[in-house]
């Protein structure tokens, strides 16, 4: 009798064990194939992104401007000013950037709201990104041969703001 007890507990312990490893089997597998779904759509959209990015550089815009994106193509096309840090409201503000353009053709920045384009510095070295609320552009053209002043809004108190970010360029007060 206790060899039989001793046997039907061996047994189920073993089955025990097999359904737990089947469990975990499953749980990985599972979770391998939703990471690599969740990767694969992320890398979708960054191709997509690139991609109408790469097209609105290498295609010829209505108006032939030259479209710039990056920090490099900042440096080459324009010149670039910080002219005022404003108050806006009891905790914002508003920075005036000045742009321009010795060009023959009208410069267009795109993408400014993206993440790290263009981004209010506080005296503690913290990053404030662009407001949500406000009239931020999300892309600015500059005319060939002259400048243009453009405002930016932020939810940083206008005596915090120390440096100005734009496409990793550092416009100091």
């Amino acid at each position: 009798m206790k060899k039989l007890l001793v046997i039907s507990l061996l047994a189920l312990s073993s089955l025990s064990h097999a359904e737990e490893t089947k469990e975990n089997t499953v749980t990985d597998a599972t979770k391998s194939v939703v990471s690599g779904i969740v990767k694969f759509g992320k890398d979708l959209l960054e191709g997509a992104d690139e991609g109408v990015d790469e097209g609105r550089k290498t295609g010829q815009s209505q108006d032939g401007a030259i479209i710039v994106d990056n920090g490099a193509d900042l440096e080459k096309n324009l010149s670039v000013e910080l002219l005022s840090v404003n108050k806006e409201g009891d905790n914002g503000s508003y920075i005036e950037l000045g742009f321009k353009n010795a060009n023959d053709n009208p410069v267009r920045i795109i993408n400014l709201k993206d993440s790290e384009n263009i981004i209010a510095i506080d005296a503690d070295g913290y990053a404030t990104n662009l407001a949500r609320a406000g009239d931020n552009p999300m892309d600015v053209t500059i005319p060939s041969n002259a400048g243009r002043k453009q405002r930016f809004h932020f939810d940083i108190p206008a005596d915090s703001v120390k440096e100005v970010r734009i496409m990793g360029k550092v416009l100091s007060l």
